[in-house]
């Protein structure tokens, strides 16, 4: 018969048991962190949109998802299901990771030191100004990442829309670690910097 003291011997037994486990996993498991990289750090051989005079762009605001838009590092593992990995982290906030790589980018590509990420100094008046609503920037381990958004360019009056472009984009993973996953979503910004860069210059030079 099983009795009282029993229980209370085997409920301490696994609640031992479990703290010993979760002392492993954090010993073994530390948390890491990553960072999106700007296309300057990837490449020294990158063809630039530049044109003769100094464009200025002010990047943002940008609306990113509340799924992915959080300190942990969101993959799919299937289509109806995420995968928020507790040990695997923005090194700060994948919204301005976001906005900072962008204008990064876009500063190398136009040639331009007076590009800008949301919110910007008063004094800063962009010639263009890019909004961004982000509808997917995530994927799968060691398959692939999308980036699905659409995008509005601006001239100086904000109401002033010049262009309208939703963007969709895949990139390979390769490997099956979030190194390469964070890698392959640089890529992506990278490629959509490339996009913007080019539809910039189309509309300043008008060609």
């Amino acid at each position: 018969m099983i009795t009282e003291r029993c229980l209370r011997n085997t409920g301490l037994a696994c609640f031992t048991a479990l703290i010993l486990f979760s002392g492993c996993r954090s010993a073994t498991s530390p948390v890491q962190f990553y960072t999106l990289t700007p296309l300057t750090a990837m490449s020294g051989e990158e063809s630039v949109a530049g044109s003769a005079d100094t464009i200025s762009v002010g990047i943002g605001p940008v609306e990113i998802p509340k799924l992915i838009d959080r300190p942990q590092i969101v993959n799919r593992t299937a289509p109806n299901r995420v995968n928020v990995d507790e040990f695997r982290r923005w090194s700060g906030s994948l919204h301005e990771d976001f906005l900072r790589v962008l204008a990064i980018n876009l500063a190398e590509l136009l040639r331009s030191n007076r590009v800008a990420a949301y919110p910007w100094e008063e004094y800063f008046d962009p010639d263009y100004q890019i909004f961004m609503e982000v509808h997917q920037f995530d994927g799968k381990l060691g398959e692939h990442v999308v980036l699905d958004l659409t995008w509005t360019v601006t001239g100086r009056e904000a109401r002033d829309v010049l262009l309208v472009r939703k963007s969709l984009m895949k990139e390979p993973v390769g490997e099956m670690d979030y190194e390469a996953f964070v890698s392959a979503q640089s890529r992506l910004l990278a490629d959509l910097s490339r996009e913007i860069a080019r539809e910039i210059k189309r509309l300043h030079t008008g060609k």
